[in-house]
Parts: structure tokens; C-alpha cells; sequence
């Protein structure tokens, strides 16, 4: 609900016409929650137009079809392995993917200027996924 939806509007936004998809899926997601007001104006800001999103768990569908799954945290990385453990020959961090390396630190509970650097964070590195 928040630092993957971010990456997967980014990359819609900025790669979407050259043909990049993305599909944002998360090891504890809960349908119900809603991307917090500092996503959603950081993306407004950055010129996305459609903002709705439904969190949902990874599941078998979303592995088999993904070229590439980045995941933003280690223990993430662990939770596909252990439930799909076809999953980690094409599992990376998001950040060493982009070169920046380790753990893309979560801002949930923490104060508008982590967010901030969190998502200026993203969106570096998803020009730089589509740059490639």
C-alpha cells in the first residue's frame, strides 16, 4: 500500500508508452487499506492521473508472470522464497536492481520528510530500470 504501488504507478507513468508493466502485489497486504495521503500527493506531484489501489498478496498468477520481481526489503525476498520458491531465480531488492543497494527503508509511521526521501528514492530508480 505504499512504497510498491508507488514504483508501479512510477513505472506506468514514465515507461508505460516504451512498454514496461508492473504489477504491485505484497507479502501482507490487506485489501482494505488505502495509500496514504503522502504517496498520493508525491504522485499527483509527479503526474500521475490514476491513484486508486487495491493492495493484494503475491500469488502463484503474479510469479509465473512476472520477467523480473524486485522486492523492496529482504525479508520479502524470504517470504517469496518460502512460498514460491520458484520465484528467486528472478527475485531482486529494488535497490540493488538499481544500484543503490540493501533495504528500501519503510516510511509508515514515520514523518512526511521520510516519506519524502523514500519516494524521491523510488522515482530515481525507476528511471533508472527504465533506462536499462
Amino acid at each position: 500500500m505504499c512504497r510498491s504501488p508507488a514504483a508501479e504507478k512510477l513505472l506506468a507513468l514514465y515507461g508505460g508508452a516504451a512498454g514496461f508493466e508492473a504489477r504491485s502485489r505484497g507479502t501482507a497486504a490487506q485489501p482494505y487499506c488505502k495509500m496514504p495521503r503522502q504517496i498520493t500527493e508525491f504522485l499527483a506531484r509527479q503526474g500521475v492521473t490514476s491513484l486508486e489501489h487495491k493492495p493484494a498478496l503475491a500469488g502463484e498468477a503474479d510469479i509465473d508472470w512476472a520477467d523480473l520481481i524486485l522486492v523492496m526489503e529482504g525479508v520479502h525476498r524470504d517470504i517469496l522464497a518460502d512460498k514460491f520458491p520458484q520465484s528467486m531465480r528472478k527475485t531482486q531488492l529494488f535497490l540493488d536492481y538499481c544500484g543503490a543497494g540493501g533495504d528500501l527503508r519503510d516510511p509508515m509511521g514515520k514523518s512526511d520528510k521520510v516519506f519524502e526521501e523514500v519516494l524521491s528514492q523510488i522515482d530515481d530508480c525507476v528511471k533508472k530500470i527504465i533506462s536499462k
